[in-house]
């Protein structure tokens, strides 16, 4: 009832209202004025509705941001927002840390390990300081070895420890424990990465139940025997190396950086990992960065000089000992080139044998004796030896050696060989005539006698004058075929003598003054040779001034083919440097 006259108040009112003559100009206002109220009351509603302000607030919130930025407002900005955003953290951290350790994992690594390098060095810094007081004899050597390369001593002190070797990696995924990759260094057995990373996971599993630590924690190094396993933990997965040695700090490093490495390149295959690894085929390489072996560093620019100064005098010292190797080599190479000339030796073989020269061959009793031949070349005959076998040399000299040892001739008689043919010159007497057509061939070498220059001892007289001629020698200077007085005057007392050999009744008018020239050994054969020739000459010419009959004289120069000694001492050689005399006995008839 109260309803029904309220719903009619008004159009009771409008008829009043109309009969007052007001009613049209109340509609004509709601007709005006309708829309717009109808507007305030909606905005007055938006503004009333909490949801419908935080609506409009995040429509303009990051343009309101930029702008109170852009009018200089940080300050008041960031004091109005550090409140809120530390209360946030702080609960965010207490609800899931795990949460937050992922996310800033990648990015902590790097600050943690700089704040570290900083601590280091300043440790390093003091430990100089310490090790510098130390007076202990390895502290000494290491000084000395600071100084000679140009490192600080705290350097050489570490670089003493760093001997090491990392042999496999393995990558390990955290929550199912299988291998995602393995890298092996060269020459390293291996067992199945599967066993390795299940027995390295169960280990982890048993710590973790054993001691009630996070889940996010476990062992980080283990020792097995010789060998180091270090640990890295990450969100999804862990990094295990397998080390020999003693390795640097810096090593775990490099494995957090190869670890923070893998998780943001392989982020969602590690979250999504279902037991397949062929995502992570690619990883191995990665892996391998860390296969390191480090076993001393070089020494730097400035200390390399004190190496190549000793390596300079190393080279200089095994140069200096080759090249007197070679000398010594070559002096007694000349040696056994000199003796392969001498007849009645033979050489074999030479060369070193525990630290000496051996010198093999064959050597006939009547040839030279080599340690002359050291001794001339003033070699030291220690630094060699001299093996021989003996056996009966067949050279003309050493055959002409042996028949005058064998068949001991007269003095008036001389022994010559040619190819094998004894030449008998001179007489001698018959019964040694007798003997030499008996035993000439019997001689080894001598296979035949030639008996055309040898005659029968003549008269008394001949003999006396003859045998007085043949053992006048006529000896030379070095190398000079000149006479000296001396020389000059023995011709002229010989020449008296002479005349019993070509004035009968005596001597023979037919009979034949052969002047032989000789020399020493020494020099060239071919000059020997002219040289013997020109002695030879030189005395002729005076025999011819002291009378000799020109025609009764026959010049010869020999040069070394028929020494009058062995050339074995000095003496010997200054009588083979002479002119002898030769007189044939005349034939009887």
């Amino acid at each position: 009832m109260a309803d029904a006259s309220t719903k009619r108040a008004p159009s009771e009112s409008a008829e009043e209202a109309a009969g007052n003559g007001t009613g049209s100009l109340e509609e004509l206002r709601h007709l005006i004025l309708a829309p717009e109220q109808e507007a305030l009351d909606r905005l007055q509603q938006r503004v009333a509705d909490p949801q419908s302000r935080t609506a409009d607030v995040s429509d303009v919130v990051a343009e309101a941001i930029q702008l109170r930025r852009e009018q200089d407002g940080d300050n008041a900005l960031r004091d109005a927002l550090a409140p809120t955003i530390e209360s946030s953290l702080r609960e965010s951290v207490r609800k899931d840390p795990a949460a937050i350790a992922d996310a800033l994992f990648p990015v902590m690594g790097p600050a943690i390990r700089r704040s570290i390098l900083e601590t280091l060095r300043a440790f390093l810094e003091s430990f100089n300081q310490v090790m510098e007081q130390s007076l202990s004899w390895q502290g000494l050597q290491w000084r000395v070895e600071a100084l000679r390369t140009g490192r600080r001593f705290s350097e050489v002190a570490l670089l003493h420890s760093l001997v090491f070797r990392v042999e496999q990696i393995f990558l390990i995924h955290k929550k199912t424990g299988l291998p995602l990759g393995h890298a092996v260094a060269p020459a390293v057995a291996t067992e199945d990465p599967s066993l390795v990373s299940g027995m390295l996971s169960a280990i982890q599993d048993f710590v973790r139940d054993s001691f009630h630590t996070p889940s996010d924690q476990g062992v980080g190094r283990m020792n097995v025997g010789d060998l180091d396993v270090w640990i890295e933990h990450g969100p999804q997965g862990s990094l295990a190396a397998v080390i020999r040695g003693i390795a640097p700090h810096d090593l775990r490093d490099r494995l957090a950086e190869t670890l923070e490495a893998i998780h943001r390149q392989y982020a969602a295959e590690l979250e999504r990992f279902d037991g397949n690894t062929g995502a992570f085929q690619s990883v191995n390489p990665i892996l391998a960065q860390c296969l390191e072996a480090r076993y001393k560093q070089g020494a730097p620019r400035r200390g390399r000089r004190y190496v190549w100064a000793t390596a300079g005098v190393i080279v200089l010292l095994v140069g200096g000992w080759i090249g007197w190797r070679w000398w010594q080599y070559h002096r007694w190479s000349e040696l056994v080139s000199t003796l392969r000339e001498q007849p009645g030796i033979v050489i074999t073989s030479f060369g070193r044998e525990h630290g000496r020269f051996a010198i093999r061959g064959l050597r006939d009793p009547l040839a030279a004796d080599p340690a002359e031949f050291v001794k001339d070349a003033t070699l030291d005959p220690k630094s060699a030896a001299f093996h021989w076998g003996a056996y009966y040399a067949l050279d003309d000299a050493i055959v002409a050696k042996r028949a005058t040892a064998e068949l001991a001739p007269p003095q008036s008689t001389v022994l010559m060989v040619e190819n094998g043919t004894l030449l008998p010159r001179g007489n001698a007497p018959p019964i040694w005539i007798s003997d030499l057509k008996r035993r000439a061939l019997e001689i080894p070498g001598i296979r035949a006698v030639d008996f055309s220059h040898l005659a029968i001892e003549d008269t008394a007289a001949f003999g006396i004058a003859r045998h007085e001629i043949m053992n006048t020698v006529i000896t030379f200077p070095l190398g000079s075929p000149e006479l000296s007085a001396a020389d000059v005057a023995s011709l002229r007392t010989v020449a008296p003598t002479l005349q019993h050999l070509f004035v009968p009744p005596d001597g023979h008018a037919d009979t034949i003054l052969e002047v032989v020239g000789h020399t020493d050994s020494s020099g060239a054969e071919l000059i020997n040779e002219s040289l013997s020739q020109r002695r030879a000459e030189q005395v002729a010419r005076m025999l011819a001034k002291l009378g000799v009959p020109e025609t009764s004289l026959r010049v010869k120069g020999v040069g070394t083919a028929q020494p009058l000694r062995p050339d074995d001492s000095e003496e010997n050689r200054r009588l083979n440097r002479s002119v002898t005399f030769l007189v044939p006995v005349p034939q009887s008839e």
